[in-house]
């Protein structure tokens, strides 16, 4: 589906992405990239727009359309429940609200998130329980989401096919 991508790919990894995100099984920036590697000839310009477009998007998509549930339950009850439950976790609702002080709100706090969101190797669960804890704006948090989880596949995309390049010298 990556290496043909269509209208029916693009609804394919919506929904892969949104399932992904609610029960958090598989990383699956890298099994959906890693079909890059069977590319025939260059990453070209075309090639970069249809998995841009008919991939990364809608994976991006799905992907931040899937974390709001977890957001939104640590965004409604997690200061109540690290409060019950403090004495399990290492850390306190003082601790969160500390980390909170740092972001001052401004366009550098946006632009750390969608760098940590974009990086491939990072897990989202804990990034979007940390975005509900410290109560990063609803809309913010799914558009910086979305645009992370986007620039994050081609990243991957980018980087396996320079790698299967250098693989087939």
């Amino acid at each position: 589906m990556v290496l043909k991508p269509d209208l029916a790919s693009s609804t394919t990894f919506f929904w892969f992405s949104l399932v992904n995100e609610l029960v958090a099984v598989l990383p699956y920036v890298f099994l959906v990239s890693g079909q890059i590697i069977f590319l025939d000839g260059n990453l070209n310009s075309t090639i970069l727009s249809q998995l841009f477009f008919y991939i990364a998007l809608p994976a991006g998509l799905g992907g931040a359309v899937g974390s709001v549930l977890l957001y939104a339950i640590a965004y409604i009850g997690g200061k109540p429940a690290i409060i019950k439950y403090q004495k399990y976790f290492r850390f306190s609702w003082e601790d969160i609200e500390r980390v909170t002080k740092r972001f001052d709100g401004t366009w550098t706090d946006d632009i750390l998130f969608i760098i940590v969101r974009s990086i491939p190797i990072l897990p989202s669960l804990p990034i979007n329980i940390a975005a509900g804890f410290v109560r990063m704006h609803p809309l913010a948090y799914v558009f910086y989401t979305f645009v992370g989880f986007t620039i994050r596949l081609m990243v991957m995309f980018i980087f396996l096919s320079i790698g299967a390049g250098a693989l087939a010298y």
